[in-house]
Formats: C-alpha cells, sequence, structure tokens
C-alpha cells in the first residue's frame, strides 16, 4: 500500500500546484505566465502601492504630453490649411510611427521602458515648439521626429501597463485580464481628459481675438466638404495668440518629460528571457513575425480603424464640421465634449466586463459609430443647429472609450508573452490607418461623404474580423481545458486501486 499512499500524494500536489504540462499548452502562453509569476519570490518593491504610483505616475505623463498635442493636432488641418500643410504634417507623423513601430522592441530593449519613455517625449515639446515657425522647413522635420518616437513610446506604454497589471494580479490573486481592463480604463481615462484641458486651453487663447466672428458662407461644409482647404470665410485667429498657445504647449510637454525622469520606476520583467531573444535584430524579428499570427491577423482591420476614426475626428471633423461652420476658436470648445465622455466612459467601461461579455461592448460601440456616420451623412450646415456637433463629438467619444479599452485589454491579455512585438504592431497599422486617412482628407476629389462610406464599410470588415477571433480565442482555451480534463482522467485511472478479489 506504500506505493498506492505515494501515487495518490503525488497527486494532491500536482492538484494544489496545477499540471504543468497542460500550462504550457494554453494559449499564448497566459496561464504559463501566471505560473512564472507566481513560482517567483516575491520582490520587496513590487507591492500594491507602489505598482498603483508608477501607473499613476505614467498617466500624469501622458496627461501632460498629450494635453499639449492633442489640441495641436486638432486645429493642425484648421491652422495650416493652404496647400494642405497641417494635414501633410499629421500625414508624416504617422507615416514614420509606421516605421519606428516596427523598431520600437528593440529600442525598448536598447534603452529599457522607463527610458524609452523620457527620450521620446523630448520630441514633443520639439514638435510644439516647431509650430511657432509656421512653415514646411520647420514643421515636417518636426513631425518625422515625432513619429520616429511615437512607436517606442506606445510600446513602452502599453508593455509597462500590462507589466504593472501582470505583477498586480499576482499580489492580488486576481484574473490578470480583469486587473489589465482596470489599468487599461483607468489610463485612458487619464489620456482620454487630454481632450479637455487641450482643447479648453486652445480655446481660451484662440477665442480672445475672434471678437465672437463666425463664417457666413457655409454652404460646403460637412459632408459636403472636399479637399484641404476650409470650405467657408472662416476667419484666422490672431498670429501673436497661436504664439503664445504654442509655447505653452511646449512647456508643458517638457514637464512631462521631467515627471516621468524623476518619478517613474523601472519594473522587472515578466519572463526571464534568453539572452540571444533580447537582440535588437531578434525583437525586430518579433514583431514582423507576429503579423503571421492567426489572431494578429483578424485584429488588423481593428487596428487600422482605431486609426482611421481618429484621424476623422481630428483632421475632418475639425475642419469641415467645425472650422467650416463655426470658426477655428470654437474647434477646442467642441472636442471638449468628445473628451469629456470619453474620460468618463474609459473608466465605466474598464469596469463593465465583468458584467457585459468583451464580444457585446465591441458590437455596441460599432453600433454608435455607425450611428454617428448616418447623422454626419444626414447634417445640413445651413438649416440644422449646432447642438448636433456636440452630440456628434460626445458620441464620437463614447464609441471610441470602448474600442480602446477592450483593444488593449484584449491584445495584452492574447499576447501577454510577446508584450512589445504585440503593441508595436497595434501602433504599426494603426498609424497606418491614420496615415491613409489624413492623406485622403487633402485631395479635392475626395469629399467627407466618401469617406463615410468607406469608414462604415471598414466597420462591418472589422466587426467579422473581431467576432471570429474571440471565436478563436474561446475554442483555443475550451481544447486547452479538454485536454487538462483527459489528462486529469488517466492519471486516476493509472492509480485506482484494483478491487480486492
Amino acid at each position: 500500500m506504500s506505493l498506492i499512499d505515494d501515487l495518490s500524494a503525488k497527486h494532491t500536489e500536482d492538484s494544489e500546484q496545477g499540471d504543468g504540462c497542460v500550462d504550457e499548452l494554453l494559449p499564448n502562453g497566459t496561464a504559463a505566465q501566471d505560473k512564472q509569476l507566481h513560482d517567483r519570490p516575491p520582490a520587496h518593491t513590487l507591492t500594491r502601492l507602489r505598482l498603483w504610483k508608477n501607473h499613476i505616475v505614467l498617466c500624469l505623463t501622458f496627461v501632460l504630453c498629450f494635453t499639449s498635442f492633442a489640441a495641436i493636432q486638432n486645429i493642425q488641418s484648421s491652422l495650416n490649411d493652404s496647400g494642405g500643410l497641417g494635414l501633410y504634417s499629421l500625414g508624416t507623423i504617422n507615416a514614420a510611427m509606421i516605421i519606428s513601430s516596427l523598431i520600437a522592441p528593440a529600442v525598448i530593449k536598447l534603452f529599457t521602458v522607463k527610458w524609452t519613455v523620457v527620450f521620446t517625449l523630448l520630441s514633443y515639446c520639439f514638435y510644439a515648439y516647431a509650430n511657432i515657425f509656421s512653415g514646411a522647413v520647420f514643421l515636417i522635420p518636426a513631425s518625422f521626429l515625432l513619429g520616429f518616437s511615437a512607436g517606442p513610446l506606445w510600446a513602452a506604454q502599453g508593455t509597462h501597463l500590462t507589466t504593472s497589471a501582470f505583477h498586480m494580479a499576482s499580489l492580488v490573486e486576481e484574473d490578470p485580464e480583469f486587473v489589465i481592463n482596470r489599468f487599461n480604463g483607468v489610463f485612458l481615462a487619464f489620456f482620454s481628459s487630454t481632450q479637455v484641458w487641450g482643447n479648453m486651453l486652445s480655446y481660451v487663447m484662440l477665442d480672445i481675438g475672434s471678437e465672437g466672428e463666425k463664417p457666413q458662407n457655409i454652404s460646403k461644409c460637412g459632408s459636403r466638404s472636399c479637399g484641404a482647404l476650409i470650405g467657408s470665410d472662416a476667419p484666422a485667429p490672431n498670429a501673436s495668440d497661436v504664439d503664445m498657445m504654442f509655447a505653452l504647449f511646449s512647456g508643458v510637454s517638457m514637464v512631462a518629460v521631467l515627471l516621468s525622469l524623476m518619478f517613474l520606476d523601472p519594473l522587472r520583467p515578466l519572463t526571464n528571457r534568453d539572452p540571444k531573444s533580447s537582440t535588437a535584430s531578434a525583437s525586430l524579428m518579433a514583431t514582423i513575425k507576429l503579423i503571421g499570427n492567426p489572431k494578429l491577423i483578424l485584429l488588423i482591420p481593428l487596428f487600422v480603424f482605431n486609426g482611421v476614426a481618429h484621424s476623422f475626428m481630428c483632421g475632418t471633423f475639425s475642419k469641415s464640421f467645425v472650422s467650416c461652420t463655426q470658426g477655428v476658436s470654437v474647434v477646442g470648445l467642441i472636442l471638449t465634449a468628445y473628451g469629456v465622455t470619453d474620460a468618463i466612459s474609459s473608466l465605466i467601461v474598464g469596469q463593465l466586463l465583468k458584467v457585459i461579455r468583451r464580444p457585446w461592448l465591441v458590437t455596441i460601440g460599432a453600433t454608435i459609430y455607425l450611428g454617428l456616420m448616418a447623422l454626419m451623412w444626414a447634417w445640413d450646415p445651413v438649416h440644422i443647429t449646432t447642438q448636433y456637433l456636440y452630440i456628434i463629438a460626445a458620441g464620437w467619444g463614447i464609441a471610441d472609450s470602448i474600442f480602446q479599452t477592450q483593444l488593449l485589454s484584449f491584445t495584452g491579455a492574447v499576447f501577454a508573452n510577446s508584450q512589445e512585438p504585440a503593441f508595436s504592431n497595434l501602433r504599426l497599422w494603426e498609424a497606418l490607418g491614420m496615415f491613409f486617412g489624413y492623406m485622403t482628407t487633402i485631395p479635392d476629389r475626395v469629399c467627407v461623404w466618401h469617406k463615410l462610406i468607406g469608414i462604415s464599410c471598414l466597420l462591418g470588415i472589422v466587426v467579422v474580423c473581431y467576432h471570429a477571433c474571440e471565436y478563436q480565442v474561446k475554442k483555443e482555451k475550451q481544447m486547452m481545458v479538454m485536454k487538462d480534463e483527459s489528462r486529469k482522467c488517466e492519471f486516476y485511472e493509472i492509480t485506482r486501486v484494483p478491487p480486492v478479489t
């Protein structure tokens, strides 16, 4: 009986610790990731308070930096509409970001997550300052530098957030996916508020000298607008007020650099990696190879749509619907509604995953997007009141918060063991979508109603591909559970005590 007792004891121990073979087979190593986190000896620096402190510092750093950039981005197509310079600037940023997203993991390996954040934030200061010298000679190089820094910055942000969430999950013994969703909700609530602070600053500073002047000839605004030029007689803001605003934004961005430099702590990686996989070339190859992952392929349309939707709000809606009918100074005021709803909804949506399943949330977000595009299609700038502009901006913020929170948490959970390549791909395809969105605004033959049709078709593809990805992930998890149960049954069959004859 001693042999049977030993086998029974071994089975009890295995049941408590989990089947290591089964853990390794879970999709994308999620269970293996949890096991590695629990097997590690806890570090004295990784307390709940310290993890939350780092997360709040990261959030505040991005709030300060993107308060400036979001405001500049929203009025760029309106302030520099001559020759489409503002749109070319935004397009250059996203073209460079496509390249930088490929090398982002290599940059993070070279500088670590913290120093990648610090160094790349400097380019945002330079871009804000370059807008004072309104000309392509200064603006285009500054745009390229910012775009080349944006890929590593966002990859570092995603890696830092997901790493913190996994460490927090191991401390509080909670499902990592719920913690990632909560952290993303907090971050996006902070980040979305940049649309509030930045837009309010631009509105106050540009509205000082406008004296309430509004465009009169607005028949070619809205969905009828075509090309880069504002299709109305909208008055230009005072040049000195514009320069003062850009100088203020440059200073705010520098405060973000100092905050991350002094208060953002480096975090240990989730796994002990092979030194050969930590080289720059290996990181670049990991980003490229991940593009062939079936689940990532299904998510690419969603990545692209996020970029297209963002460029439409900042480039097309702000120019053709707001500046064209209300004037450049009012852009900040109306887009504040977008920032407020985006920030509040991000906090709410971040907690809804426990109540409403993610596929339903994404479907709700897609329905809101589709309804708003139908409203913009039918919007008549001459006979319909401006309250509809606030409704469109606020609704777009709600839909954006749903898509952003679920996309980030889903990507972080599915690709837990390959965070840098996954988030680099996310930003790469998102940048491609923004580049396409901004560039298609410049040609005179492309009108807003053309873009509304195209975005609606893309949204339909997104919904189909996303649900297919969710189904694939669910199916893989079910297969792993079945294999786990099969192994347990085999073990019980081996250890079953034979009947006494």
